[in-house]
């Protein structure tokens, strides 16, 4: 039943079309219930590296102490684990069409288990930096086969519905892991972080035994370079797909930034850091949830990229907030927690909604064009957010003011593509 898409996405022949409808209704069909319980899987897996980052935010100020090292080098442990995430999207993505979702998940979540092992034993910061990008490459594979997963099972307006009910399920990671994070730190010291992760990975591993493989058809020369260089030249060249490959990196970086800032700017206005913080940072994840849940009825009501614009409104109204009430001296903990759970509420109405634009076109080589997308707004935002963390420093102004103005420009490039498609 294997085929491999010829170039512009048309099959090679009618019956390798049928055998794609007829194995994408079997998935549909015949699995039943378990057809949901693979999405809710695929979420979890999208949950990987929100966890594997989010649980180490409370514990930033003890690594700096413990490896005596500065602290814009302990943020790196970010950059590192996405910049590695992101180019091993470009291997996993290819790799999953050539071989199947499961083998490429099941590779791929060991390597993320081994760097957790490294990191927890890391004796500098040098070290930890090398493990998270070794455990950034192995969550690769979960991030990029987790989408492709979705669209083999599904296109269109149910393909936007079903990546907003993953990423739904993705909240558990915003939500769980700074409190885990700080309460594993505070009884057994930040290491052990790491060693929690590495039972995740386990966890998710073994899960993967119960789901059958999705991919209709494997493609032989999905790892050729030819291939990538045909398939780039595919999506890129796709005006939906490039548009909003290209904002996905701009609107990625909002995220980033809050990552990679948020810590420090408790710490510098409030004095808050840990468990307090972790608490604080938790309650973003409840605003995910929310926001997946109107997205989905968004979709079904006015359309994918409608609810993207009505999401990019309430980023620029809670950065717009967080900016005011700093200027103002305003500002408190709970203030600056409300506005990140309402941004929480609709960056990914956003990003998965992008996703959808850019994956739907494309359901042929839906591995490649996952970890394409992956790339390009993982590695975009976060080259942005290494030079903004060093220019908006510790100062919630600096650090609102450069969200707001990422925001402007997502909601001017919706607007944009919006306005030309009507």
């Amino acid at each position: 039943m294997a085929f491999v898409a010829a170039d512009g996405g048309r099959l090679r022949c009618g019956a390798a079309h049928g055998a794609f409808a007829g194995r994408h209704d079997f998935l549909r069909g015949a699995v039943g219930v378990s057809a949901r319980a693979l999405i809710v899987y695929c979420g979890l897996l999208m949950s990987v590296s929100a966890f594997a980052v989010d649980i180490t935010l409370p514990s930033f100020g003890a690594m700096v102490e413990a490896l005596d090292t500065r602290y814009a080098l302990v943020q790196w442990t970010i950059t590192f684990y996405m910049f590695a995430a992101a180019f091993g999207q470009l291997l996993w993505g290819s790799a999953s069409d050539r071989y199947g979702r499961r083998p490429v998940l099941a590779a791929g979540l060991t390597l993320f288990v081994v760097g957790c092992a490294v990191a927890a034993l890391a004796p500098s910061i040098t070290v930890l930096l090398g493990a998270r990008a070794v455990q950034g490459f192995g969550a690769a594979a979960a991030i990029v086969s987790s989408r492709a997963i979705i669209r083999d099972l599904y296109s269109g307006a149910d393909l936007a519905r079903n990546l907003a009910f993953a990423t739904a399920i993705f909240a558990v990671g915003p939500i769980v892991a700074p409190l885990a994070g700080a309460g594993i730190a505070a009884l057994f010291g930040w290491r052990a972080i790491f060693a929690v992760l590495a039972l995740f990975g386990v966890l998710l591993l073994a899960a993967l035994t119960r789901f059958s493989e999705t991919i209709p058809g494997l493609a032989p020369d999905a790892l050729s370079p030819a291939t990538y260089l045909r398939r780039t030249r595919r999506l890129v060249g796709h005006p939906q797909s490039r548009h909003f490959l290209i904002l996905s990196a701009v609107v990625m970086a909002t995220m980033l930034l809050i990552l990679a800032s948020a810590p420090r700017v408790y710490e510098s206005e409030f004095g808050i850091t840990g468990g307090l913080f972790a608490l604080y940072f938790a309650l973003h994840g409840a605003g995910i949830v929310i926001g997946q849940m109107v997205n989905r009825r968004l979709i079904a009501v006015a359309g994918i990229v409608p609810a993207m614009l009505v999401g990019n409104a309430v980023l620029i109204l809670s950065a717009t907030l967080i900016l005011a009430t700093a200027l103002a001296g305003l500002l408190t903990p709970w203030l600056l927690a409300a506005f990140f759970v309402l941004f929480a509420t609709s960056y990914l109405v956003v990003y998965s909604n992008a996703a959808a634009m850019v994956l739907d076109p494309h359901g042929d080589i839906a591995g490649f064009s996952a970890s394409l997308y992956g790339f390009v707004s993982q590695m975009g935002g976060a080259l942005a957010v290494t030079a903004l963390v060093v220019m908006t420093g510790d100062g919630a102004v600096a650090f609102a003011a450069a969200l707001l103005a990422i925001c402007l420009t997502t909601m001017a490039m919706i607007a944009w593509w919006h306005r030309g498609r009507r």
